[in-house]
């Protein structure tokens, strides 16, 4: 009897510590902050919001999965629509050294699409390397490089931690639903590519359906006659009717097709944009925001990874080391991109691009 009343309080203590454990972790980050009564106004709102954050962030594994089968479900709907009903349009409207060269482009995309999808899907985007033994207390930094509390261990210079991969990403872009994983320094060239890909895939198909959409719709000729269009649709129209539900499914992947053309054209200009001057997504928000504070104190800010638009391309696409363009963008290529990821030094980055051996990095 007396074991069963000491018991009782160990574990009404313990039921109370799980019921306050999520209180717990809303106070902690405001506690911490609290600490320090200096922060601005942005440290006080990301306290605030981190336990929202940590529960939205635990969620998005699920939702890059729904976000993968999305991506395979549309390729594949894209792909069975232009062997069933397009491709078979083109062989009766159109030359056969014509429709020949629509096969071949077509398939070249389409493994090119598939290729750099897959090799962003599954190759890791590298992470920063645990360095046993340290003691952030004694331990002194190499230059650039940063402590990370969550992963309690050193971090490079660009890399950042990632909260649903729990670790700290090289040159983390981003955490991309999409492609079910984060976006960094060595699946970074294949994410810009598939991009690329993806979008004249998603243009090929719309400019080898769209008369045939038109005619389907009863679009007038006559009205793009002025700009020599509409001997395309009088050309479609006058090939044999669709059968069922062809007319609603070509007319369904041509729109979805002329959205995603659109959509990647705003999505992957601001990439191209971000790669020409040296920055990763989370680089742009962190330096727009440092240049702001810099511009304030009556100081220019410089972005010290911006090595000049071509540099930067070539660092990216991992040509720099004698390697063809050809052989190693134009075509399907696995190739391990320039550099360590760890290792961003003005000098080192030019090391690299005038060598001809290529510096890998331990995944």
């Amino acid at each position: 009897m007396k074991v069963m009343i000491k018991c009782v309080p160990s574990v009404v203590s313990s039921s109370l510590r799980r019921a306050l454990r999520p209180v717990r972790r809303c106070c902690l980050p405001l506690l911490s902050l609290s600490r320090t009564p200096g922060g601005r106004y942005f440290e006080w709102s990301i306290a605030f919001f981190d336990p929202c954050l940590a529960v939205f962030e635990r969620s998005v594994w699920l939702i890059g999965l729904v976000c993968f089968m999305l991506v395979l479900l549309g390729i594949s709907s894209v792909v069975w629509s232009m062997y069933v009903y397009t491709l078979p349009f083109l062989w009766l409207v159109q030359h056969p050294a014509i429709f020949l060269l629509y096969v071949l482009y077509g398939h070249y995309l389409l493994i090119n699409i598939c290729f750099h999808y897959f090799k962003g899907v599954y190759t890791s985007p590298g992470y920063a390397p645990k360095v046993p033994g340290f003691d952030p207390n004694t331990t002194e930094l190499r230059r650039g490089w940063k402590y990370c509390c969550k992963c309690d261990a050193p971090k490079p210079p660009r890399a950042h931690h990632c909260r649903i991969c729990n670790k700290c990403v090289l040159k983390m872009d981003h955490h991309c639903p999409w492609m079910f994983n984060c976006i960094g320094h060595c699946n970074h060239r294949h994410f810009i590519l598939f991009l690329v890909f993806m979008w004249l895939g998603t243009a090929y198909v719309v400019n080898c359906s769209w008369t045939r959409v038109a005619a389907i719709m009863g679009f007038r000729s006559e009205i793009l006659d002025v700009i020599g269009l509409g001997d395309g649709i009088r050309l479609a129209a006058s090939a044999p009717a669709p059968v069922g539900s062809e007319s609603t499914f070509v007319i369904l992947i041509f729109f979805i097709c002329f959205g995603v053309t659109i959509a990647l054209s705003l999505l992957g200009g601001c990439h191209l944009w971000l790669v020409s001057f040296g920055e990763t997504t989370i680089e742009f928000h962190l330096n727009k925001r440092e240049a702001r504070s810099m511009k304030q104190e009556g100081r220019k800010f410089h972005n010290e990874y911006h090595y000049g638009c071509w540099k930067n391309w070539l660092v990216l696409l991992g040509i720099a080391n004698g390697r063809s363009f050809l052989w190693r963008v134009l075509l399907p290529s696995s190739h391990r991109p320039s550099g360590d990821g760890m290792d961003w030094d003005r000098e080192a980055v030019f090391g690299l691009l005038s060598t001809h051996r290529p510096r890998t990095i331990p995944v």
